[in-house]
């Protein structure tokens, strides 16, 4: 089984999380530690361009940080998600609570 890499790194008043791997219920906590370590603290954003696999576990993950940001008055975003990672988004039919964007260069300021 292949696992899952996330990277933390500073864009600005942000900071981003690049997912490499499947983000499903062997992987998600990692996904769910990462996030809940800087959701609140600081603005956020999450690359899914490297998402090989979503489940309902990893959408449940990002869900809580979107409410957690929110909550906290933190902006959220979802970056460049891959087309399994988008189709997962979009099944939940709640895709308007994920605001993506398609690169961190379109992070605002």
């Amino acid at each position: 089984m292949t696992g899952i890499s996330i990277e933390a790194s500073e864009r600005g008043k942000f900071t981003v999380l690049s997912v490499n791997g499947p983000i499903n219920s062997y992987t998600f906590t990692e996904l769910q530690e990462k996030t809940m370590k800087h959701v609140g603290k600081s603005d956020l954003a999450i690359d899914l361009s490297g998402v090989t696999s979503m489940t309902s576990a990893g959408i449940g993950v990002i869900l809580a940080a979107i409410e957690d940001a929110e909550a906290a008055g933190k902006r959220i975003f979802m970056i460049g998600p891959s087309e399994v990672a988008r189709l997962a988004i979009e099944s939940t039919g709640f895709s308007e609570r994920f605001p993506t964007l398609a690169s961190v260069k379109d992070l605002p300021v």
